[in-house]
């Protein structure tokens, strides 16, 4: 599972409102649209890279290619990013926090689909819930996610199937 590492991409996921929460954290989510450009390019369509990002056989930026070139070799990533504030308590503690979160989120990320991108925050009662107790709620999250964002994606499977 990658990071989130800009601020961009922290906030695109937050101002999308999407949530579901425990306990002791709370899972914000979103689905990027850059996952149409690998289904494109895996949908054997003869255009080539550059046609596909904009439309024209044009040149493209060449990070922007390498972004698109990755994506068609790999599956679309799932990205996780962390909230962890003061609240929580001490660095010490935010960190122990934060070294739980991403341990349990290596184990659970499966139950993710692609392309999905999740912020987890923690609120101040996880720094005194245990391990288990936290990857017991960071199941639930990721199920009930992927729950919602699923159908959503065999909907419009099903409507490209239709054309």
């Amino acid at each position: 599972m990658e990071r989130l590492k800009s601020h961009r991409d922290f906030v695109t996921v937050l101002r999308k409102r999407r949530k579901v929460s425990s306990r002791d954290i709370v899972a914000h989510y979103v689905m990027r649209d850059d996952i149409a450009v690998p289904n494109a390019l895996n949908e054997g369509r003869s255009a080539g890279l550059e046609s596909v990002a904009t439309g024209f056989e044009s040149s493209i930026p060449a990070a922007f290619s390498d972004t698109l070139k990755q994506a068609h070799n790999t599956e679309v990533a799932k990205r996780l990013g962390l909230a962890v504030s003061k609240s929580v308590g001490k660095a010490v503690i935010r960190n122990k926090v934060k070294r739980r979160l991403r341990a349990i989120t290596r184990e659970c990320e499966f139950l993710l689909p692609a392309g999905c991108d999740v912020v987890l925050r923690a609120k101040p009662t996880a720094a005194k819930a245990s391990f288990d107790s936290l990857q017991k709620q960071i199941r639930k999250l990721f199920e009930k996610i992927s729950e919602v964002l699923q159908p959503a994606q065999g909907c419009e499977s099903h409507e490209n199937n239709q054309n």
